[in-house]
């Protein structure tokens, strides 16, 4: 497989080059020793193997061991260099920093100045040796070369230090990215979440902070709300019997939280110690949002769990908010359109019947005193009032219905927000509908988008692919649904591994809960580098006889 050079490797093999150069330079400007071809072919076979390293050095970055192994044998390999090349005076001897910046920079800190002082101490005891050497004792050897080794030591520090820095910040970013990633999912389901879903939307925010903080144990507890029922306290993490305990102990406590309005920590007894969050909407109070703090945790790790709480927060604040203006927004709907049909069926429906049933009780008083003319007349005028309820109640029906006035159905949803999804990220989606939605009830429309929206996304934002296809054939008895990607496809083991750790995958566990809650089949298929393929078969009508 071709290893990708990175801008990193890029340098290296760049620095690498340049000190060859200029250490193979100064030794064919030395007078003495070998003659300048000899030095010459040295110096060819010197690249030749430096290449050989900066291949294997590229090629070994995720194995250390091995990499330890290999920047030994190069280490060796320019130490019997500078003795077979002048020993104390040889230019070979600064080459040695090339292998020790690399070990600086990937390897363990006890690694790097071990094979540092190792070398300190085998060139001044084999330059001690040479014949150039002699009736110097050993400290003066060291005071020679005293300079050379403090350059090797202060370039080996700030190297440590430097990839110190550029570790805690890929750190950091790559937690960024991770919890931005986390954030749009849980957004994501929330934004399609239903009254139903609504209620456990506890649950939803409890898994995701045990996802972004990686800490075992998170809560989510709502206070009492009168009226209404709120959602109900989740937790992750406890075990069943221990929930209600969790939840009566913080009820204990629930003055102090309504007053709370910053982090707190608090040590429950039983429990352990706790970060705790109040969650607070503009017009009343909500609940508590908690980890379960481990006691090896330090001051760091304790800021970024209070950002994570504090950002869910607002978050779930925001959440709940525009869930409540939403429900008395319907209800406003709902009740203005019963007055408007109320209105219209009283002004022309109401009246129209009245006048029929008024009419058809003189018919039946007076029709033996008419003649054959005068009955038919009233008759025909009875059949006219009928014809215009009629045509009247058709015009309020078609009204009320999407389907038949021409409103947004759900199908159009759907390829609305498919086409937006396409346009937005380049990316080609192809829906092919089979059938009609119009008699399938609202958790079939509720599930299936949200199906549909978390399989194309997961597809363009995890997957990479340029080409999603979505089929959904509805019949009266079953819907079959196949979304079908170019991406890079996943390890289908490895991702439901990763669900159960609370480390990824609960997109395709979501997928799957809305699948097996209407009685259906979930499939997933996938494979690295060969897209993914999600096949889904509903009956109809299950999930009514389950709620039966």
């Amino acid at each position: 497989m071709k290893i990708k050079a990175t801008a990193e490797d890029r340098m290296i093999a760049f620095y690498r080059t340049i000190s060859l150069s200029l250490t193979s330079f100064m030794f064919l400007m030395v007078p003495a020793g070998p003659s300048v071809i000899y030095k010459s072919l040295l110096i060819i076979v010197l690249f030749l193997f430096a290449q050989v390293f900066t291949f294997y050095y590229r090629r070994l970055r995720a194995r250390p061991r091995v990499l330890m192994l290999v920047i030994s044998i190069e280490l060796a390999g320019i130490i019997v260099l500078t003795l077979f090349t002048g020993g104390y005076d040889s230019p070979f001897k600064l080459y040695v920093l090339s292998p020790v910046l690399i070990a600086a920079g990937s390897l363990s800190f006890y690694f790097v100045w071990s094979l540092l002082l190792g070398y300190f101490g085998i060139v001044a005891a084999l330059c001690y040796f040479l014949p150039g050497s002699a009736g110097k004792s050993f400290s003066e050897i060291l005071l020679t070369n005293g300079n050379m080794f403090l350059a090797l030591a202060l370039a080996v520090i700030v190297m440590q230090m430097v990839n110190g820095i550029k570790r805690q910040r890929e750190e950091a970013n790559a937690r960024t990215n991770d919890t931005m990633e986390h954030i749009k999912s849980l957004y994501h389901i929330v934004e399609t979440s239903s009254q139903h879903d609504f209620m456990n939307i506890g649950q939803v925010i409890t898994d995701y902070v045990v996802k972004l903080t990686r800490l075992e144990k998170a809560l989510f507890w709502f206070a009492k709300k009168s009226g209404e029922p709120a959602p109900e306290s989740r937790q992750t993490g406890w075990q069943h019997e221990e929930e209600r305990f969790l939840f009566m102990e913080l009820e204990k406590h629930e003055h102090e939280w309504r007053l709370q309005r910053e982090p707190v920590f608090k040590s429950l007894p039983g429990l352990g110690d706790f970060l705790l969050m109040p969650v607070r909407m503009s017009t009343r109070f909500v609940g508590m949002i908690g980890v379960r703090l481990e006691s090896s945790e330090g001051l760091e790790g304790r800021r970024w769990y209070i950002q994570q709480l504090m950002f869910l927060s607002e978050l779930s604040a925001i959440i709940l908010e525009r869930h409540e203006l939403g429900v008395i927004e319907n209800r406003l709907i709902i009740t203005n359109e019963q007055n408007r049909i109320a209105d219209e069926m009283h002004d022309s429906v109401s009246q129209s019947l009245f006048g029929i049933v008024y009419a058809t009780h003189s018919l039946k008083q007076s029709w033996r005193k008419m003649s054959e003319g005068e009955l038919e007349e009233q008759i025909e005028l009875i059949h006219d009032s009928a014809t215009k309820v009629a045509k009247e109640l058709r015009i309020t029906i078609y009204s009320l219905s999407s389907k038949k006035s021409g409103g947004p159905s759900w199908l159009g949803m759907v390829r609305s927000h498919l086409k937006s999804l396409s346009r937005l990220n380049d990316v080609e989606i192809e829906l092919k509908i089979t059938g009609d939605d119009f008699s399938l009830p609202y958790p079939y429309h509720k599930a299936l988008f949200r199906i549909i929206s978390e399989a194309t996304g997961n597809a363009i934002r995890h997957g990479a692919a340029s080409r999603v296809d979505v089929e959904l054939s509805l019949k009266p008895k079953w819907i079959r649904l196949s979304i079908i990607d170019d991406g890079v496809g996943f390890d289908t083991d490895l991702i439901w591994t990763e669900s159960e750790d609370n480390t990824g995958g609960l997109g395709m566990k979501n997928m799957q809960y809305l699948a097996q809650s209407l009685g259906g089949d979930f499939q997933l298929s996938s494979s690295e580098n060969a897209g993914t393929r999600i096949l889904i078969s509903i009956p109809v009508g299950v999930a009514e006889l389950k709620n039966a």
